[in-house]
């Protein structure tokens, strides 16, 4: 899984470093994989539970879907509405979700230089992106692509972890 997972992290980096951003991967602090881990739990409980209160309160106002701009051919930045409501019809029927209730994750942060997501007001020259990352299998696909890498996103807003996005990287 190790592996996937780097190589997601390589691609998120080609992307980032060719708009313009400085990306690297830089260990994650234990304090701050200590509380994602907790902010993530209490998500997953949001999301296991339908309980958009509590989701709502542990995101942005607005988030990053990669899958949902793919799905809906729009852009991926949406509402924490949509995003949850999406969820709470999508998530269920998925693999990614069948991944995220094994609780086999990895956490991998990412800091992006010269980044200014519409999202969030970022006030340092860089920012610490957290992903929670899942791997799911797509035995039926190509050879050399039969997974999907998935991460949820956290960053820190006003000194509380909260929900940034979803990415996904065949």
């Amino acid at each position: 899984m190790m592996k996937y997972i780097i190589a997601a992290a390589c691609i998120a980096s080609v992307l980032f470093t060719s708009c313009g951003q400085q990306m690297k991967m830089v260990q994650t602090a234990k304090t701050d994989s200590l509380a994602v881990e907790a902010v993530w739990k209490q998500y997953v409980r949001g999301l296991s539970s339908k309980n958009a209160k509590v989701l709502k309160k542990l995101s942005l106002k607005q988030v990053y879907c990669q899958p949902c701009a793919i799905q809906a051919g729009t852009g991926d930045l949406v509402t924490a509405d949509a995003f949850i409501q999406s969820m709470f019809t999508t998530l269920p029927k998925t693999q990614l979700w069948q991944a995220v209730k094994t609780s086999r994750h990895l956490i991998v942060t990412e800091q992006i230089k010269n980044y200014k997501p519409l999202n969030l007001n970022v006030t340092t020259d860089a920012l610490l992106v957290h992903d929670v990352w899942f791997v799911t299998r797509q035995p039926d696909k190509v050879k050399g692509f039969e997974s999907q890498r998935y991460a949820f996103q956290f960053v820190k807003d006003a000194g509380q972890y909260k929900f940034f996005g979803l990415t996904a990287v065949n």
